[in-house]
């Protein structure tokens, strides 16, 4: 009888371990969850930032080149006068 004693505290004990076993491994899965969810962030930032550059710099040659276009309509239309 004092041995069932004993066994139950063992099972209750390995119960009670488990469980807080399990808990700090969810709370450790999701620390580690949160940080690749930043750092996936982090890339998308990075990644749309080089998207907007690239837009600028192609916005800015178009400018110039449309620019260069109206001066050079310009000095036809002023040779042609």
């Amino acid at each position: 009888m004092a041995r069932e004693g004993i066994n139950m505290k063992r099972r209750i004990a390995v119960l009670l371990l488990t469980a807080l076993v399990s808990v700090f491994g969810a709370v450790a899965c999701g620390g580690v969850q949160e940080e690749v969810q930043k750092q996936a962030e982090e890339e998308v930032e990075k990644g749309r930032q080089q998207v907007e550059e690239q837009v600028e710099k192609g916005r800015t040659q178009i400018e110039q080149e449309v620019q260069q276009g109206r001066t050079q309509v310009e000095e036809q239309i002023q040779e042609g006068k």
